[in-house]
């Protein structure tokens, strides 16, 4: 590992006075080791092997790798098959199996509250597999646009995409069953992924952490429902940033924070909290990065929020070509603004009429395309969608022809294809459309999703 910033003395100082003595020495050891490297793969488009993988042991989807590819080259990783992840907080897909039997997902309400870049939100779009609602929130603008983009290819239909505050939750009362919160923290988790971590720590940052975490879940406690469930996580070891915040959550709300158990062989470090636990993840005995996970249910009564269907109609009926882009129209409500059109899970159009008057919405469910007179332009992102129905001509590129494709570069048309849009494939799996216009296809790949770096194909 080519860390140049030394481990900060404040930090290791209180590791000296919370582990034991040969503890704290392999802890502080394993943090100068190099970063695990793994992925997790989307079931719903690809059962993709990776050379020399081995399983994550509590999430079927998860897998170590040998070592650390270099993704960008990958078309696989741009169409959204696969979602380079840390393992240990891959853990949250143990959770919810554990919570939420696959009879009680059918009409769960889930919010990941601090989401981007998408790990743990394209995880619980995974495990509810188009059940469901999944509300995935990112309150900085650069990082919910990554959000945005990741949970686009991820192909879910059931998602809602926000740029809020989680003080904007507040009003949401009792709506959620689940709620993810992922809560920034001081990143001592991460200390030996590189200088940038060790570099931003300091006892002042964590102390701030500490405040910001206790705001956002003062500020979206109201919208989970009585007797529904928090999972609380940090990448950091501190305890005032987990721990302590739970304990100060119990405190002040009626919250009880729920024993978790896992199998002996994975190592995973049980702390009493309250009448309960967390989990704590250490790189010197589990197989992944620094993290802490809890779960706390709200055993107070929450007022639900009534959803009740707007006034004005604007679901509207679209035409057959438009409803033949989906596997099954008839589970989806369609939108039509500014000759745009989208579709959404038909059990959730009130609530996303709900969600509109009160939060950011940058996306939710599917886009379609956009209808001109009486032409139809499909939208770009629409063939990452699970629930894309292709009648479109369609190429299967190689590596290297899906790269020049990736990088915006003008393809040549194949002998034989007929003119207009094109689905492209790599694998077998989309990765978006070309319009052949007879003498070159032009690139419709989103601009702002391209590769830049150089690639060598020689």
């Amino acid at each position: 590992m080519n860390n140049k910033t030394p481990l900060p003395e404040a930090f290791l100082a209180r590791i000296r006075k919370t582990f034991p003595l040969p503890e704290q020495e392999q802890l502080v050891q394993s943090l100068e080791l190099p970063p695990i490297s793994s992925v997790r793969i989307n079931p719903r488009k690809t059962n993709i092997n990776f050379p020399a993988s081995q399983p994550v042991p509590w999430c079927k989807h998860g897998f170590y790798l040998k070592e650390r590819p270099l993704y960008t080259i990958n078309p696989l990783f741009h169409a959204g098959a696969f979602y380079p992840q840390e393992a240990s907080s891959m853990f949250l897909w143990h959770i919810l199996e554990q919570l939420l039997p696959k009879a009680d997902r059918e009409d769960i309400k889930i919010l990941d509250l601090c989401g981007a870049p998408g790990g743990k939100a394209s995880l619980i779009a995974s495990l509810l597999d188009g059940q469901g609602l999944l509300v995935a929130n990112e309150v900085i603008r650069s990082r919910a646009e990554i959000l945005k983009e990741n949970m686009l290819k991820w192909g879910a239909p059931n998602v809602v995409v926000t740029r809020s505050d989680p003080a904007k939750f507040t009003e949401l009362s009792g709506l959620f069953d689940i709620m993810v919160v992922d809560a920034p923290c001081s990143g001592e988790g991460m200390f030996r992924k590189g200088d940038w971590a060790r570099s931003q720590w300091s006892q002042d940052n964590t102390a701030l952490c500490a405040v910001r975490q206790r705001r956002i879940l003062q500020d979206a406690w109201p919208a989970l429902k009585e007797n529904g469930l928090l999972i609380y996580s940090t990448c950091t070891f501190n305890p005032e940033e987990n721990e302590e915040n739970l304990k100060w959550l119990v405190k002040k709300q009626m919250a009880e924070v729920l024993t978790l158990t896992t199998p002996s062989e994975w190592n995973i470090t049980e702390i009493p909290v309250e009448t309960g636990n967390g989990l704590a993840f250490y790189p010197h005995k589990v197989k992944g990065e620094g993290f802490f996970i809890a779960v706390v249910r709200k055993n107070e009564f929450q007022k639900p929020l009534s959803v009740r269907k707007p006034k004005k109609k604007s679901v509207i009926t679209p035409t057959s070509d438009v409803a033949a882009l989906l596997k099954y129209p008839q589970q989806f409500s369609f939108f039509e603004n500014l000759n745009q059109w989208s579709a959404f899970p038909q059990k959730y159009e009130s609530l996303l009429f709900l969600l509109q008057k009160q939060l950011d919405i940058i996306n939710f469910g599917i886009v379609l395309g956009n209808q001109q007179r009486k032409k139809f332009t499909p939208a770009l992102t629409l063939p990452f969608s699970w629930e894309f129905n292709n009648r479109f001509p369609t190429i299967d590129l190689d590596k290297e022809e899906a790269l020049h494709y990736l990088k915006g570069e003008t393809l040549l048309p194949k002998q034989g294809l007929p003119n207009g849009v094109v689905l492209l494939t790599y694998q077998n799996i989309p990765i978006g459309f070309v319009k052949n216009v007879g003498t070159r296809c032009n690139n419709l790949f989103p601009k702002n999703w391209r590769i830049r770096m150089e690639i060598d194909f020689s």
